[in-house]
């Protein structure tokens, strides 16, 4: 079973989000993959500040997503919405952060 964890962040209306590395026109929730022996939340934080420089101080699970992948696997995405981070958001070498 694979797992992911996103981060949803909402400021003044405006929805954090990053380009994928390989397509700068296509844009999504910062987050990633589980390392080994992480929970869920600590990727989505984790992946959130690799890939913009926000730092999440508090969040919440809003939603869990079920995907069965094209091999069969089962695959997990986790999202969570944070209520308390600092930060400016940056571009990274994944993405371009708007």
């Amino acid at each position: 079973m694979r797992q992911a964890g996103v981060m949803l962040i909402i400021k003044d209306g405006l929805i954090l989000s990053i380009s994928r590395r390989n397509d700068k026109t296509k844009f999504g929730l910062p987050g990633g993959k589980l390392e080994p022996n992480e929970l869920p939340v600590q990727a989505a934080i984790r992946e959130t500040l690799e890939e913009t420089g926000v730092t999440v101080k508090m969040c919440t699970e809003i939603f869990k997503r079920e995907e069965i992948t094209l091999d069969g696997e089962v695959f997990f995405t986790y999202c969570f919405y944070a209520f308390s981070w600092s930060g400016n958001p940056k571009d990274s070498e994944e993405g371009v952060v708007t």
